[in-house]
């Protein structure tokens, strides 16, 4: 799951539709996304295990993001710096 959780990060880190998210906001957004797709390929959690679901993906997302924006001071320097470095 990490392995999808960081190509799906990858794409949506540079996606210039939302330009001005939060950290917070992001990880947000991501988790939506991924919940979104295990609800279209019909994926279930046992009863009781849904909120132990939502929390491990939040955690793996927020641990990916992390590890994929590390050096950066936020998510805005991290597009900024790899916006120029496409520019230039």
């Amino acid at each position: 799951m990490k392995t999808w959780i960081a190509s799906l990060i990858e794409e949506e880190l540079l996606s210039p539709t939302i330009s001005h998210e939060t950290n917070a906001e992001f990880i947000d957004r991501v988790c939506g996304l991924c919940l979104d797709e295990i609800e279209m390929k019909k994926g279930f959690a046992p009863i009781n295990f849904g909120a132990a679901v939502i929390e491990e993906i939040e955690a793996e997302v927020t641990e990916v993001f992390r590890i994929k924006t590390y050096g950066f001071y936020n998510l805005s320097m991290y597009r900024q710096y790899h916006l120029k470095k496409r520019v230039g």
